[in-house]
């Protein structure tokens, strides 16, 4: 029992004890979180304290913690000794700058962080803007460079990214129904090293983004041009096999003894209509013509 003790003593004794269970439960933690929950502990100990007497309390636990982190943990007030009346704001003011700028800096973070939240304090606000290399800015035909907009440029990122993914995987996806058996597969996932590579990964290189992009780029590229190469390619194709000049040279060649060659070039061409004019045959030819152009642009795109 603390029956013999001040009234001063026994709330310093269990307001110590409170506080060093705190000490040793949060050790692991950080110090200015730490301090945080002390800070918090201890106005709680002194809410039911009337202000003229919180001196005398604060000076008894001061006794039972003569050092806490190299300073006196509580120190009297600057009031001339005997004077009863509280500190006035400004007072107060300049013992929390006086303590405040001994702290650390992770402390003093705490501490505006705290001050924002009571409302004591304004928060930042602002763009957040970072610098962006030259070449970046010749991109988009800016020849003066400027701050570049964080914010910005993230949702910019996310639209040009679903964009991107979106058209590779269509991309990729027709080329393996059009040619399955093509050389030119696809290497590595761009949407699996870009997420990585954002966040600083050390084992994703730049060049290893670089590469599916170029790729694709490639892919696209061919699919496009090969529209108007493979269509010609086939248009040339198809109207030569069926000119009446490659028909009569057939019908030379097939044509019977008692036949004319009139009768024998009509007979040849019904069969070679027969053969290359159903819609079947005629898809598989233009498919085989765009096929072929889109692997020849492939070999030279890029080189």
């Amino acid at each position: 029992m603390e029956s013999h003790l001040t009234e001063e003593a026994a709330w310093a004794s269990g307001a110590a004890g409170r506080l060093r269970l705190i000490q040793a439960n949060f050790a692991d933690d950080e110090a200015a979180l730490r301090q945080n929950y002390l800070a918090e502990e201890l106005e709680r100990s002194l809410k039911n304290i009337p202000p003229s007497r919180r001196e005398k309390h604060l000076l008894a636990l001061g006794d039972l913690f003569p050092e806490w982190g190299g300073r006196q943990a509580v120190s009297a007030p600057t009031a001339e000794a005997g004077t009863k009346h509280p500190e006035s704001p400004g007072e107060l003011m300049e013992r929390f700058l006086e303590a405040a700028s001994a702290l650390a800096e992770p402390e003093k973070g705490e501490v505006v962080k705290r001050l924002q939240q009571a409302g004591l304090a304004a928060k930042e606000q602002g763009i957040a803007v970072a610098e962006a290399a030259p070449e970046f800015w010749k991109f988009f035909g800016v020849t003066d460079p400027k701050p570049l907009n964080v914010e910005r440029s993230q949702k910019m990122l996310m639209s040009v990214a679903g964009v991107f993914l979106a058209l590779d995987q269509l991309a990729w996806t027709l080329w393996r129904q059009l040619n399955a058996k093509s050389i030119y597969r696809k290497e590595s996932e761009f949407g699996k090293l870009a997420g990585p590579y954002l966040a600083s990964d050390a084992e994703v290189s730049t060049e290893q983004v670089r590469q599916p992009l170029e790729r694709t780029r490639r892919l696209v590229a061919a699919l496009l041009g090969a529209l108007g190469r493979g269509s010609s390619n086939f248009a040339r194709k198809h109207s030569t096999d069926l000119s009446p000049e490659s028909i009569e040279n057939a019908a030379r060649i097939e044509k019977k003894a008692w036949e004319s060659l009139e009768a024998a070039s009509w007979r040849k061409y019904k069969e070679l209509f027969r053969e290359y004019s159903t819609e079947q045959m005629l898809e598989s030819k233009v498919q085989q013509e765009y096929v072929k152009a889109a692997e020849e642009l492939l070999k030279g795109i890029g080189r």
